[in-house]
């Protein structure tokens, strides 16, 4: 008789195909969205008078902010598989139709769907990804689901504005057979073994309950931070402050605006591995530190190359963060739960701080200075950090690897 030979080392676990899928539908959703972006201003002021061109935009992320509770309900109802492609469909419809609105009333009606279409497909999406991915790779998952995302929005401007030199309506309408093609192919969704999805059984998990959990407000919270100051400070006040502060300054602004995307996309490949080894709250901890250092360095820059320096932390940080409240939050609800209130409670938590910074640190710099503003949206992400000290570590102990 012989005795088998065992390897010397073990297969490297893999995310499941579903995990890849939804990466796919967010890089083209992110890039949908990045390419009929620059173009989508213009388009509006064809149909109506300047002043009321910054109302199609906010009519999109109203939309957003309405609907982000419905669809976590809804999601909670069992229907996330449903959801996923019906968000896509709407979205691409309300996108190509923008292309061929014949008044403005058209436009913000159809920015309006758009909005509600891309909040039902990412509240699903989420939920699918931490159903599909098991417990050891969710860090890993949500690094990648990051990636994609990320991906997409660097990639979707210039594609857009390519296609803008062909036609006019070119963007909208390539974008929204784009969104389509993925919407139907998200039809057929692969399963991971063993996985409910939250549909067919499950446990309703109440927000109370996940309420009561330190990791989950500590998640709700640098979430806020991350929308605070990455996509709202970042686009808003950054221009501004470079601007009045240094020669040259809207050229200065670009490159500052670029090093922080380099400073994300650099750390997120591995970010997600570093909160699967490490856990997710020093993962998180590392990531807010270096986030808020970096914002409120941005502020006391005195020199371009400080000013660089500064987002590229920024950047970093904000890379390191994502995969660790992510994972956490996930690990909080568990691969079976239908917990979409939760998951929606998260993903609003961002988008209020993106509405809410930029009006915010804007009063504080008007009213103080752009240095203090800067230290006041710093301050965000030290309440988050103080959070993180006081959460437990989430990561399943036979799953940490060092």
């Amino acid at each position: 008789m012989t005795t088998p030979v065992k390897p010397l080392t073990a297969a490297r676990p893999r995310l499941p195909a579903a995990v890849w899928a939804l990466v796919c539908a967010v890089f083209v959703s992110s890039a949908g969205a990045g390419a009929i972006a620059p173009v989508l201003t213009e388009r509006t002021a064809e149909l109506a008078r300047t002043a009321v061109v910054p109302g199609v935009v906010s009519a999109y992320f109203l939309a957003r902010l309405v609907c982000t509770p419905i669809a976590g309900r809804l999601v909670t109802a069992g229907l996330t598989r449903r959801l996923l492609p019906a968000g896509l469909l709407l979205t691409a419809l309300s996108t190509a139709g923008a292309g061929l609105a014949g008044d403005y009333w058209q436009l913000l009606g159809l920015r309006v769907v758009g909005g509600v279409g891309s909040t039902l497909f990412t509240v699903s999406a989420v939920a699918l990804l931490v159903a599909a991915a098991p417990p050891r790779l969710r860090g890993r998952a949500f690094g990648v689901w990051s990636v994609g995302f990320e991906a997409g929005t660097v990639v979707g401007p210039m594609v857009g504005t390519g296609l803008f030199t062909l036609a006019r309506s070119a963007p909208f309408t390539v974008t929204g057979l784009c969104l389509g093609l993925t919407a139907a192919a998200l039809l057929f969704l692969p399963r991971r073994d063993g996985a409910d999805d939250g549909e067919t059984g499950g446990v309703a998990v109440r927000m109370r309950k996940v309420l009561a959990h330190r990791a989950y407000r500590a998640a709700l919270l640098s979430n806020f931070a991350v929308g605070w100051g990455a996509y709202g400070i970042q686009v808003s006040l950054v221009p501004l402050f470079v601007l009045a502060r240094f020669a040259d300054g809207s050229a200065l602004a670009s490159v500052a605006l670029t090093a922080f995307a380099v400073g994300n996309a650099v750390v997120l490949p591995v970010a997600g591995r570093l909160t699967d080894s490490w856990g997710r709250r020093p993962a998180a901890l590392l990531g807010i530190a270096l986030f808020g250092a970096g914002l409120g360095g941005i502020g006391l820059s005195g020199d371009p190359v400080t000013l660089v320096a500064a987002a590229v932390v920024t950047g970093v940080g904000c890379g390191v963060i994502g995969p660790a409240h992510g994972a956490a939050v996930a690990d909080v609800l568990g691969p079976d739960a239908r917990g979409g209130s939760a998951l929606a409670s998260f993903q609003l938590a961002a988008d209020v701080g993106a509405v809410a910074g930029p009006v915010i640190a804007g009063v504080a710099a008007q009213a103080w200075s752009f240095p203090a503003a800067f230290l006041l949206t710093a301050l965000v992400p030290a309440v988050a950090f103080v959070a993180w000290l006081r959460a437990p570590e989430t990561l399943p102990a036979p799953a940490r690897t060092g």
